[in-house]
């Protein structure tokens, strides 16, 4: 679901609390040591947020909050704020030397790795880890 949280918009947080969860607790993000990431700089994406590669800027980026069942990508283009929420079941990502891909329901935000650093693909472990223990919270039928 993409919730657009621009200023003056009205935004309805307690859907996502609904989809993803609540957020963690303290003493939870102390031991995972952070849950939201740096920010990642935008490369290509097919959302409806007004992207568009001709007039990329620096400004264009996002940043990864997890949460108990879930994530919120909190995305930034120009003068517009969106909230991208994504339950754990629909996540896929696709890592590669040259592109961070985060993918739900045939939509897709690319993300710059040549602008990263260990922050970023620490937390890319952090949300690859997170998404094997909700994983492991329930049985699945390749499982048996």
């Amino acid at each position: 679901m993409l919730l657009e949280t621009t200023f003056g918009k009205t935004v309805r947080y307690h859907q996502s609390r609904g989809i993803v969860g609540k957020k963690f607790s303290l003493i939870k993000i102390l031991k995972l040591g952070g849950s939201t990431s740096p920010r990642f700089y935008i490369r290509s994406s097919n959302l409806n947020i007004g992207f568009d590669i001709e007039t990329q800027s620096e400004l264009d980026s996002a940043i990864i909050e997890l949460r108990e069942r879930g994530v919120l990508i909190h995305i930034n283009v120009k003068v517009r704020n969106f909230e991208w929420i994504i339950p754990y079941y629909r996540l896929v990502l696709y890592h590669t030397d040259k592109v961070l891909s985060l993918h739900s329901q045939g939509f897709f935000l690319q993300f710059e790795q040549k602008k990263t650093s260990r922050q970023h693909t620490d937390f890319v472990k952090k949300l690859i880890d997170q998404k094997q223990d909700f994983r492991s919270d329930f049985s699945f039928i390749d499982d048996l």
